[in-house]
């Protein structure tokens, strides 16, 4: 960020992200950050009375921008052009999108390239027997009284569904992308954005296409186009994130490959949903197979063992003033930090995992039979060393399918009188942020909107509700 150039320093995202600043903006993967991007757009198309992001000072609706660099790309705030230029955080007129798609194009709305690829893709989808019909570049009316569409080429194959495919050779808009993405999944299109090359670096609007298309880019070069004639049907070279800022190897697909009935999205793997879900627990899985190793080693007091301390290590490496709460806790309670935060961790673990089971699954304490979590949560908060979670574990209580548990006489006393006499814990405590790594999915509430929006939660991390909406996964 220049000196030069004022910026939104901090925006407030619809809960559950929350507040969000630009230096943790900027940290973000590129993977999390485009979501974020795709969302705002998305939701400007749905309802622009409701933004999902406004700027802390004027309140006004705010976009991520993304400002090219010499072989990447770096997110931004920046106000929508009716935002108050009076903000001191206003950064300046941002171009109009019809002005920018005008410059681009410099008059000219086709190239003769564009035309030949969509008249020979058509001309390939027609080849399939399936087919009965296609167009291209004819307005297409829209089934639910709105707007319509002209779509590059339009095609409906028996048994499979009707598609819109789009050629893309210049860097479409993000607000167009939406408009798109919107449209078409209301009308019960799947929209697939075809490329002729994967450029390197690639602009952001591409980026933009793979966000929405789950990490998967499709192109229709030399090789996919002697494919198709072969095979007698279209065929798309498909490229798909390795999680790494690079491709896997590209593979040959058909209309038949690609997954149509998940959301706005056309795609053949769901590279995006996968990464993320890794990622929320590669910490976890680490403090699990301490777990597992202490209570072989010490089951009288496994959060005392010695298993804990790389896992403990890399925490205190990577979580602002975890260190120097370590310090303070000791003169404070007496009591080992690292053995506390595995204590905790093995509360919210018996949560987790008995939410996933739908019956009781503790790593801690012995208590047993229907009400055994209860007795748990009641036990810990009811004593002196856990008063100052109640705040985060009824919000991890909360947000998993025992969330009925917390409307329990016994418990919602405790967890009152909890809150009453001692001072809880925030989510910029170094042990909340701790929690927030090991369980992203509830107490990271950027990652947990994330897998919401796709529709990922786990089932342990999804309320009763949730379930009955999700495609759900597993705990571990």
């Amino acid at each position: 960020m220049g000196s030069h150039q004022r910026t939104i320093l901090i925006a407030d995202f619809e809960m559950p992200r929350g507040a969000v600043d630009i230096e943790q903006l900027m940290s973000m993967p590129r993977a999390g950050w485009e979501h974020l991007r795709a969302q705002i757009n998305v939701r400007r198309r749905q309802d622009r009375s409701k933004p999902i992001a406004k700027c802390r000072l004027c309140e006004g609706s705010v976009f991520i921008r993304a400002q090219a660099t010499e072989d990447s790309h770096v997110p931004m705030y920046a106000h929508y052009p009716e935002a108050s230029k009076d903000c001191p955080w206003y950064e300046g007129n941002n171009l109009h999108p019809d002005d920018a798609r005008a410059a681009q194009y410099q008059g000219h709305q086709e190239s003769a390239l564009h035309r030949r690829l969509c008249s020979t893709i058509e001309q390939l989808v027609k080849a399939d027997p399936r087919c009965t019909g296609t167009t291209v570049n004819t307005y297409l009316r829209s089934e639910i009284h709105k707007r319509g569409r002209w779509p590059d080429v339009y095609a409906e194959l028996l048994g499979l569904g009707r598609f819109a495919l789009e050629v893309q050779l210049s860097k479409p808009f993000a607000p167009e992308i939406a408009a798109r993405h919107l449209h078409y999944d209301a009308e019960g299109i799947a929209l697939v954005w075809i490329f002729s090359t994967l450029e390197d670096p690639m602009p952001q609007g591409f980026h933009d296409v793979v966000a929405m298309q789950r990490g998967n880019a499709f192109v229709f070069d030399d090789e996919a186009e002697a494919a198709s004639i072969e095979r007698g049907t279209l065929v798309l070279k498909c490229f798909m994130e390795n999680g790494e800022g690079g491709w896997r190897e590209s593979k040959l697909i058909v209309l038949d490959d690609l997954q149509t009935g998940v959301g706005r999205s056309a795609f053949v793997e769901d590279c995006r949903s996968e990464a993320l879900k890794l990622r929320c627990k590669q910490d976890r899985s680490r403090w699990w197979d301490a777990m597992k190793k202490a209570r072989e080693e010490r089951p009288n007091s496994p959060e005392y063992s010695e298993h804990y301390e790389d896992a403990w290590a890399d925490m205190k490496a990577g979580v602002p003033g975890l260190w120097e709460w370590e310090r303070d806790f000791w003169t404070e309670r007496s009591n080992r930090a690292r053995a506390h935060t595995a204590m905790l961790y093995a509360i919210l673990c018996s949560v987790a995992h008995s939410a996933d089971a739908g019956r009781p699954v503790l790593h801690i304490t012995k208590f047993s039979g229907d009400s055994a979590v209860l007795s748990m949560l009641n036990s810990k908060l009811n004593g002196t060393d856990f008063k100052h979670c109640a705040s985060l574990i009824e919000l991890f209580v909360r947000a998993t399918p025992l969330s009925d548990l917390l409307e329990k006489v016994s418990l919602k006393r405790i967890i009152a009188e909890a809150k009453k006499t001692d001072v809880q814990i925030n989510n910029a405590h170094p042990l909340w942020l701790v929690m927030a790594r090991l369980f992203p999915e509830v107490l990271d509430g950027l990652v947990r909107a994330e897998l919401a929006d796709l529709g990922q939660l786990p089932r342990w991390a999804s309320t009763r509700s949730e379930i009955q909406i999700y495609n759900l996964g597993t705990a571990e």
